[in-house]
């Protein structure tokens, strides 16, 4: 399997994140395995696909277990629509 990836970049506003998500969730529903990762503090490029729940940021999560490397994979991966 060959592995592919994009990058969605800009300046504010211009909808990278709702792009990025109607993107995904296209790529989800024909069967492609997909994952976002988002740099954005606010989390807006995967709100939707995780059903607008609001969601930690790494930085967060990592101040409350102490360190970075007190975080587990699965602490920071999330699952939303369609797999992704």
């Amino acid at each position: 399997m060959m592995i592919r990836q994009c990058a969605i970049y800009g300046k504010g506003g211009i909808g990278k994140s709702t792009t990025t998500q109607n993107l995904v969730a296209g790529l989800a529903s024909v069967g492609k395995k997909v994952m976002i990762v988002g740099c954005d503090p606010k989390a807006d490029s995967t709100r939707l696909i995780l059903h607008a729940k609001a969601q930690s940021t790494i930085m967060q999560m990592a101040a409350d277990a102490g360190t970075v490397e007190d975080l587990e994979l699965d602490d920071v991966l999330k699952v939303g629509y369609g797999g992704v």
